[in-house]
């Protein structure tokens, strides 16, 4: 049977010299994963529009669960996070985690949207690794049914309290009046984080990328966003491993010359 479909190229693996097997996040069926064979025979158009990060439009062929890349037209093809190493390590990590809690067989164009949202942003320079990460984090982690609750406490209910703890562990808040003491395995919440995650995960789908925090703001949000994908998932990613490595590798740098212009 064949089928048509528009989807972003998350993840490749080379089976050899000329057969690839592609995981594809599609708005039409979620996660398919499809056999594409010499491609480098099939020329360049081809070879493009099937590359990492290529969103294009497929023509599959499906048969016996399997599916194969019969062709392939290229829609958009993200060239410039080549060029910044960061963004290239971040998309991987974003894809891998898309692979985790995208659904298989079934719609997914919110999915798709949000990871070419992120991609676009980030290769036109318009929000930064740091903004982009926690975002896709949390957003992702909500819309594939693990949102926190974060309307208000959870034992009296207040929306607008001085301070809240928040609990990796179950995605809840409790106010600082009603727990006067750190409980363990929190978090002490800043009102700019509580409203950027509020902002991520309630806000509709135009509107999740209009807030702003300091650059430091949004590396503490991304630490906390990422504990609590880290507690709900219960697994770890390698890509973000790498990605951490790069970006640790950066910051250093940064405040070495920062302190040497001091």
């Amino acid at each position: 049977m064949q089928v048509t479909a528009n989807g972003l190229v998350i993840h490749e693996r080379v089976l050899s010299n000329d057969n690839r097997l592609l995981t594809i996040l599609t708005a039409e069926y979620g996660i398919v994963r499809a056999f594409v064979k010499l491609v480098k025979k099939l020329g360049g158009t081809m070879s493009a529009s099937t590359d990492l990060f290529a969103y294009s439009s497929f023509v599959l062929f499906h048969n016996k669960d399997q599916y194969s890349i019969n062709s392939a037209e290229a829609n958009r093809i993200f060239y410039h996070l080549r060029d910044d190493l960061e963004m290239t390590a971040l998309a991987s990590y974003m894809g891998q985690l898309a692979e985790e809690l995208a659904p298989e067989g079934e719609e997914a164009e919110e999915y798709l949207k949000l990871f070419l949202n992120c991609l676009h942003l980030l290769e036109q320079k318009k929000r930064t690794v740091d903004f982009i990460k926690p975002v896709f984090e949390l957003r992702m982690l909500t819309m594939s049914g693990y949102m926190p609750d974060l309307v208000g406490c959870q034992q009296c209910g207040e929306y607008e309290a001085e301070g809240f703890y928040f609990f990796p562990a179950t995605g809840t808040l409790v106010c600082t009046d009603c727990q006067k003491v750190p409980p363990q395995g929190s978090i002490l919440l800043t009102k700019a984080q509580l409203a950027a995650m509020r902002h991520i995960i309630y806000s509709e789908s135009g509107r999740i990328f209009g807030f702003k925090m300091s650059g430091e703001g949004l590396q503490n949000l991304g630490k906390i966003t990422e504990i609590y994908l880290k507690a709900q998932l219960e697994k770890s990613f390698p890509s973000l491993d790498f990605y951490h490595s790069l970006r640790d590798m950066t910051l250093s740098v940064m405040k070495t010359a920062q302190q040497q212009q001091s």
